[in-house]
C-alpha cells in the first residue's frame, strides 16, 4: 500500500484511517529520515483512540504511553544501543499489551513480532511524503 501525503495533516489523516483497522496487541515500526513525519503519523494514529493532546516525539525519554480507548506506547529507539538497554525499560512486556509505534526500529527488528507492520515514510519534497507499508 502506498499513499502520497501533501502535508502533515494528510499524514495524520492517513494514520487515523489506518488505526481503524488495528487492534492490540500490535507493533507498528515507523521508518524514515529525521523530520519525515513519524511523530505526525503517531499523532493521527493516537487521535483515533481518543488521544487528542500531548502526542510528541519521545526522543530524549525513549517512550511515551498514551491512554485512550487503547493504550498507545510510542517509542523512539534512536538512542538505544543494545537489546539489554531496551529490556531495562520493560520493552518486552509493554509491547505485549496495547499498540506500540516504534520510531527508529532498524537495529531491533529481529526482536519484534513477526506480524509487525512496517511503515516507511520517505520525503519527496518540502511537504510531500510517500508513505508505504506492507499489506496486512
Amino acid at each position: 500500500m502506498e499513499f502520497i501525503s501533501h502535508s502533515p495533516a494528510e499524514t495524520e489523516e492517513f494514520a487515523f484511517n489506518l488505526a481503524k483497522k488495528i487492534s492490540s496487541p500490535r507493533v507498528i515500526c515507523l521508518t524514515g529520515d529525521l523530520g519525515a513525519g513519524k511523530t505526525a503519523f503517531t499523532r493521527g494514529f493516537a487521535r483515533y483512540f481518543g488521544i487528542d493532546k500531548g502526542v510528541s516525539s519521545p526522543t530524549f525519554i525513549i517512550m511515551h504511553r498514551y491512554v485512550g480507548s487503547e493504550v498507545i506506547n510510542h517509542y523512539d529507539l534512536y538512542r538505544i544501543s543494545d537489546f539489554d538497554e531496551l529490556c531495562d525499560i520493560g520493552f518486552e512486556e509493554q509491547i505485549e499489551s496495547g499498540i506500540s509505534l516504534i520510531e527508529w526500529p532498524d537495529s531491533f527488528m529481529e526482536f519484534l513480532p513477526e506480524n509487525k507492520i512496517v511503515v516507511k515514510i520517505t520525503r519527496l519534497g518540502e511537504c510531500e511524503r510517500l508513505i508505504s507499508m506492507e499489506d496486512f
